[in-house]
């Protein structure tokens, strides 16, 4: 017997609001020595908070 998988809840969050807050202030302690590095780094913030509300 094949059994179907169980759809997630859409509206229940796949990450911890915790554990957002911990990847975005890691990002944001790095060290950026130029404009270039604070955007990247500005960017991966982004992409984890982006990520996050999807």
């Amino acid at each position: 017997m094949v059994v179907a998988p169980t759809p997630r809840d859409p509206g229940a969050p796949t990450v911890s609001a915790e554990d957002v807050e911990r990847r975005v202030n890691e990002v944001l302690a790095r060290s950026a020595d130029s404009l270039r590095d604070e955007a990247e780094n500005l960017e991966a913030a982004y992409r984890i908070l982006n990520d996050a509300l999807q």
